[in-house]
């Protein structure tokens, strides 16, 4: 009885003892699960990695920027709850921080599936794909850029920053990533039209080509 008493009181001193690290450790999931933005995020990033990952080491080399990407957007969510003891609870549950988490996955998302389609259709050519690769490259890195913008949040040199500040800021990131989010669905839309008037234009020629030869 005496030892478990002695067990109890250790426990007690060590939950009131104030080190922060501990603290924080235990502040961590919390805030987490407070947020909303992290395990379904996540998930889908790793999963999109992984899959990516797969792909890269068959050959599939306009995969690796799937690979790299959902890589990198995993490091700035970690990036993220490191640092969201410094801020109030009001910006670290702000619901477009969530937002601007979302609309990068689904621009990784938008850009790994496109280039799965335009690489295994036989209507785009080599020089054709390597040019949208290019560009969607030039897309992913500025929705990585915003993304890296949202840390400045939680940095050390903006903590004098009010919450009022801390939200603007943020949602002047939304609306620019909802922007990137726009025209990387719209470039794919006009790949995907390029591709069905190819395969349009390769069919009609075959269907002359065979009447041509029935006379």
């Amino acid at each position: 009885m005496r030892m478990k008493l002695t067990i109890l009181s250790l426990a007690v001193l060590g939950l009131s003892g104030g080190n922060a690290r501990a603290q924080a450790v235990v502040s961590a999931p919390v805030l987490e699960v407070q947020s909303g933005i992290q395990t379904g995020l996540q998930k889908t990033m790793k999963g999109l990695s992984k899959a990516a990952n797969i792909l890269v080491k068959a050959g599939v080399k306009e995969q690796e920027l799937t690979k790299v990407f959902s890589e990198k957007n995993l490091k700035l969510a970690r990036t993220w709850y490191d640092g969201l003891l410094q801020v109030s609870s009001a910006v670290r549950s702000y619901r477009r921080v969530q937002s601007v988490f979302e609309k990068q996955g689904k621009i990784i998302q938008t850009y790994s599936t496109a280039i799965e389609t335009l690489r295994q259709s036989p209507f785009v050519q080599p020089e054709q794909l390597s040019l949208m690769t290019s560009v969607y490259t030039k897309m992913l890195t500025q929705s990585a850029n915003t993304l890296s913008d949202l840390q400045t949040v939680v940095s050390p040199t903006m903590l004098k920053m009010t919450d009022a500040e801390r939200m603007r800021f943020i949602d002047k990131l939304d609306v620019k990533i909802s922007d990137q989010l726009s025209l990387i669905t719209y470039y794919t839309q006009r790949n995907y039209v390029q591709m069905h008037l190819a395969e349009q234009k390769a069919r009609d020629a075959q269907a002359l080509n065979a009447l041509m030869g029935a006379r």
